[in-house]
């Protein structure tokens, strides 16, 4: 049996955004829901990120393979931090325990890719998602696609 198997990874600069659950406003007699902007604007930075790195891929090339999608999100480390503090951080001593959570984090970036980097995110087996001090805020994610050959089919 043989494996097909094709990377991706990029980064997306900046503080990273969690999905949040919808919103609800009223309007006159009715309610409106909505999805907050800065969450909105995050999803289209993770497309334009993706997109810039790789200009002339299309979400159908991966349709049929399995993902593997690693998220690594890097946290500045705060201010507040002393320096012996913020050097056992930025060593890999002390983790970012704070919002926003891990799967939330992979929620609106795996969402956000959907149609861009793959078909449909129900494909993705495997998911991990690491938070990390450094010294600036930014998320590297390597997504692995991957099928099987002669015979086998999904």
């Amino acid at each position: 049996m043989q494996l097909k198997e094709q990377h991706y990874t990029f980064d997306i600069i900046g503080q990273v955004k969690a999905k949040q659950s919808v919103k609800f406003a009223q309007v006159g007699n009715y309610m409106r829901k909505y999805t907050p902007k800065d969450v909105t604007a995050y999803a289209n930075w993770v497309k334009m990120s993706f997109l810039k790195q790789y200009p002339e891929h299309r979400a159908d090339i991966l349709d049929g393979y399995y993902l593997k999608v690693e998220i690594r999100v890097y946290m500045k480390v705060p201010d507040s931090f002393s320096n012996k503090k913020r050097d056992a951080a930025l060593c890999g001593f002390l983790f970012p325990d704070k919002k926003p959570d891990w799967d939330n984090i992979s929620k609106n970036i795996c969402d956000a890719l959907n149609g861009v980097a793959w078909p449909d995110d129900k494909a993705i087996v495997i998911g991990t998602v690491r938070k990390e001090y450094a010294q600036t805020d930014h998320v590297c994610v390597d997504i692995m696609a991957f099928k099987y050959l002669e015979g086998v089919e999904k």
